[in-house]
Parts: C-alpha cells; sequence; structure tokens
C-alpha cells in the first residue's frame, strides 16, 4: 500500500510543479461586493482552488457516509451484546449440566413392595 501511494503521489506532485513553473504570470483577483483586490500568481490560485475543492470533496463523503457508520456503531453493539447472552446462556447450560450429573451421581433408594395382607 505504502509503494501505491508513491507511486499515485510522485506524478501528480510533478505535474503539479510543472504546472507552477509554466504559470508564473499574476492574476488579479477581486471580490465583488468587498472592495479587496489581490494579485496572485495563476498557479497559486488554481492550486489552492484544486486543494480547498478537494477538502470539500472530502467533507462531502464523510458526511455522506454518516449513516453507513452510525448502523456499523449500531450492529457492532448488537454483536456485542448478543456475545454477552451467548456466554451467559453457556455459563447457565454448563451449570445445569453439573446439577443434573450431580443428581444423577446421588445412588436411589430401592425399596421393594411387600405384597398386602388380604383380611
Amino acid at each position: 500500500m505504502r509503494h501505491l501511494t508513491w507511486i499515485i503521489t510522485l506524478p501528480v506532485a510533478l505535474l503539479a510543479l510543472s504546472f507552477s513553473v509554466s504559470n508564473m504570470q499574476t492574476v488579479t483577483i477581486l471580490l465583488w461586493p468587498l472592495p479587496w483586490s489581490m494579485e496572485l500568481p495563476l498557479y497559486a490560485l488554481v492550486l489552492v482552488a484544486m486543494v480547498v475543492s478537494f477538502f470539500a470533496g472530502g467533507l462531502t463523503a464523510w458526511l455522506g457516509g454518516h449513516g453507513q457508520r452510525k448502523a456499523a456503531r449500531q450492529q457492532k453493539r448488537r454483536a456485542d451484546r448478543l456475545e454477552r447472552d451467548l456466554v451467559a446462556a453457556q455459563v447457565r447450560a454448563g451449570e445445569a449440566e453439573a446439577r443434573l450429573a450431580a443428581r444423577e451421581a446421588v445412588p436411589v433408594a430401592v425399596t421393594t413392595r411387600l405384597p398386602a395382607l388380604v383380611p
């Protein structure tokens, strides 16, 4: 996975560097309702827009996955509860088997019936 990251990151970084070197002219940015203006190199404007878009997309994906994360947490809690119930049931079954085995180990008194005397 680490190599895959480098395989993707290195070409993207080289493309950004090439773009930056070839677009050094400055552009003026006017923010219409505000009285300010800024002069920035074109590459800075484009790269900042790309970074902001990247984080906006990440935020959108993270917010979109809220339902799946919530369902996963609920399923995890349910699985934990069921595991605790299973362990408790196994303990109770073991205790019941031990009581049954102890009951079977106790000798049963054998009695014989005498015939009844008829008057």
